[in-house]
């Protein structure tokens, strides 16, 4: 999948939970961070997800982060699947 693809998912599902602006931003400088561009593999995905996740955690709390996450990677196999 695209990155953009894989971003934009990831947005949907954060957004009711820290606001579109703060999940598009902390997705965008993670996604450089790693390294991520064009194309995202299994492997950058789940590192992505790591990141993103130890955010959240301090925003959300352990427990909502996890179920976040779990949503995410739920978002981002239905879009693998629709390809």
């Amino acid at each position: 999948m695209t990155t953009r693809e894989a971003v934009d998912a990831m947005v949907k599902v954060m957004a009711p939970y820290i606001g579109d602006t703060m999940a598009r931003s902390a997705t965008e400088a993670n996604c450089q961070k790693l390294g991520i561009a064009g194309t995202m593999s299994r492997d950058q995905m789940e590192a992505l997800l790591a990141k993103i996740g130890g955010g959240l955690n301090i925003f959300l709390g352990r427990d909502k982060a996890v179920s976040v996450i779990a949503e995410m990677r739920g978002a981002l196999a239905a879009l693998e699947g629709s390809r």
